[in-house]
């Protein structure tokens, strides 16, 4: 808890009630009121209830000096005395509320008094006990220096983390090592060799090993400081804060660069609808690049420093940030928010909310439209020194985090997170989009819908230099990947996650097939109910693609040819399979696509492109497959 901020609130809101607000301090307990502030400023809390007692020897009901008490207690790591004393102030104030001599704004300070007394009385149960998951590792070096590291983020396949370090640019260094040696340095140059603007870095898991630091290239570090990298599942999109640029509207912002093919584009501020006058910074943006959240310490939050969210509106543009409000943000400090695979838990550090002294890392989950109370990942993770920066990757098996617990500043930490402490499991789906008549890469939209509701999920873009593309499917939903780009039949498949799946991920890459005379595609999820030729109601999404493409196209003449498996009576297959042919064909008609456009055909059992001596195998087989007749 950052109590050196809140004491210094308390004699100016939370002063002696006994007193005119203009009294010149003069006698004893004043006095020794006014020298205990200042200790407990400077953390000499010893000292502070040395003099504290004082002041209770005089006054013994002065509410005041018994808050200060806690406080000073509290610093000393004894919540029970820190507890005992902040209720006696609370009676005493509770009778001043209640004959109406508490003012708004000691009403405030009161407000604030009863979060330190939640945090002491709750800190003496977390004590007390066990330790909820193994001890942390500390990362070896290079990923740790003797500089400051900190700030990681994994992505969702938990193979690439990035960072942020103030280590010495190595080539700045060796330039500067190579002066040394002629005792030709001077006193900023002696500065940079011993420390360096923040900038970002990353490191990949190679045979489950971590490799060397890289320096993430220009522009995405600067001669500024440029901290707190957070990347969008794919990877195509980076946010971060920037401190002291030109274009700087705070102190520091949150500012973002896109990955076009090979080439990250120089950064652009996110403006004023996201950015004060204050300070913006360590950002956590969502997977699907909809969502971002940061802390800020901007005028009307709830304490020092809240975390905030911004969310894409319906126009693809910034809406103004909200609050996160009083489940999460207290009095106090609310740092490094980090918004998990799921789309539904954040963690972040705070030091208002109940721990073990310093910041500590909380986990909370978003639902039913509300956040849930904010828990304490535990001990040993959570320690007396400041822990933040928490990260976890898709699997949610190991989380990673900056600490100074062990006393030389922010280390990177690696710790086994248990279930309950796991954000939902997801299923990372990834691959390469190409042409299947070249084989190039292709840049193509791919779109993640709810089969069930037909609500779209997000849309986003494989690179067009690699063709690779990646999401991440939070459990419980039933999902539509498409793939889409101009000239091209549309690509889908479907991913049914149940809640209780497991972490896994799942190589899908995809062939777009040129619209021309003569292709062939299979089109995934349409959907029948069993041995009938009623198309369910799962069907609908990739029927409108299917109407939307017709209608783009209006030369396009198809065929629509249905398919079965070769289980039971082959004369009753080739029926089924004309029926469902039928089935698609009536429902674009219906559409409004001009029925001389749409052939229907049943082939039965009599083309399989799988075995049939399988599940998946005859699965594959009952198929609907479009060929374009003329264009």
């Amino acid at each position: 808890m950052n109590l050196k901020i809140i004491v210094g609130l308390c004699l100016t809101l939370f002063s002696s009630y006994s007193y005119s607000q203009n009294h010149i301090l003069k006698s004893p307990a004043q006095l020794a009121l006014a020298k205990a502030q200042e200790l407990l400023n400077a953390e000499k809390y010893e000292e502070a209830v040395t003099k504290l007692n004082e002041v209770i020897a005089q006054e013994p009901n002065n509410e005041t000096a018994l808050y200060l008490l806690g406080t000073a207690y509290q610093g000393l790591d004894q919540p029970e005395k820190a507890g005992s004393y902040f209720t006696q102030a609370k009676e005493l104030i509770d009778v001043l509320i209640k004959s109406n001599k508490f003012n708004t704004r000691k009403q405030l300070e009161y407000h604030i008094m009863l979060y330190q007394q939640r945090y002491s009385a709750e800190q003496a149960s977390l004590l007390k006990m066990p330790n909820t998951m193994k001890e942390p590792v500390k990362m070896p070096e290079p990923i740790n220096s003797k500089y400051g590291d900190y700030a990681p983020t994994l992505d969702p396949t938990g193979t690439r983390l990035y960072f942020t370090s103030t280590r010495p640019n190595s080539e700045v260094r060796s330039f500067l090592k190579s002066k040394k040696k002629n005792s030709e340095l001077n006193k900023t140059e002696e500065e940079t060799i011993t420390e360096s603007d923040e900038d970002n870095y990353y490191v990949e898991k190679i045979a489950n090993q971590w490799g060397q630091p890289v320096k993430l290239p220009e522009p995405l570090n600067s001669d500024n400081n440029d901290g707190a990298a957070r990347f969008t599942g794919d990877n195509q999109m980076m946010i971060f804060t920037g401190c002291g640029l030109p274009d700087g509207i705070g102190s520091c912002d949150l500012y973002y660069s896109t990955l076009e093919g090979n080439q990250w584009m120089p950064p652009k501020n996110l403006g004023e609808i996201v950015n004060s006058s204050n300070w913006e910074a360590q950002s956590s943006i969502s997977n699907d690049g909809t969502k971002i959240f940061f802390a800020s310490d901007r005028c009307g939050g709830y304490g020092s420093a809240d975390i905030y969210m911004v969310e894409k509106n319906i126009f693809g543009e910034w809406a103004p940030p909200v609050n996160l409000g009083g489940i999460v943000n207290t009095p106090f400090t609310e740092y490094s928010p980090f918004f998990s695979q799921d789309g539904k838990t954040l963690y972040f550090s705070s030091d208002g909310h109940p721990g073990y002294g310093g910041l500590d890392i909380f986990k909370t989950v978003y639902e039913d439209g509300k956040w849930s109370v904010p828990v304490n990942l535990g001990k040993p993770l959570n320690t007396s020194k400041n822990d933040r920066y928490f990260t976890i990757g898709g699997s949610g098996e190991v989380g990673y985090f900056a600490s100074d617990q062990g006393g030389k500043g922010l280390d990177l930490y690696e710790i086994e997170i248990p279930e309950d402490m796991r954000p939902q499991p997801t299923i990372v789906v990834t691959g390469t989009v190409t042409n299947a008549k070249t084989n190039a890469n292709v840049g193509a939209y791919v779109m993640v819908e709810d089969l069930n509701t037909n609500e779209l999920i997000a849309v986003r873009k494989s690179n067009s230099a690699t063709g690779k593309y990646l999401v991440v499917l939070p459990a419980g939903r039933m999902y539509s990947v498409s793939t889409n780009k101009e000239g091209f039949f549309f690509y889908s498949q479907s991913f049914d996650v149940p809640k209780q799946t497991k972490y896994r991920e799942v190589i899908q890459n995809i062939q777009l097939k040129p619209i021309e005379k003569g292709t062939k595609v299979v089109i995934n999820n349409i959907f029948f109910e069993t041995g009938k030729a009623v198309l369910t109601p799962q069907s609908h999404l990739e029927l409108e693609k299917a109407f939307d493409l017709l209608r783009a196209n209006s030369t396009m003449v198809i065929e629509v040819g249905g398919h079965t498996d070769n289980v039971g009576d082959e004369n009753s297959n080739m029926k089924l399979s004309h029926d469902r042919a039928k089935a698609v064909r009536e429902y674009l008609v219906n559409r409004g696509i001009p029925s001389e456009r749409i052939q229907a055909k049943g082939y039965g059992e009599l083309n399989p492109i799988a075995t049939n001596d399988t599940d998946d195998g005859r699965k594959a087989n009952r198929r609907t497959e479009f060929v374009i007749l003329d264009f």
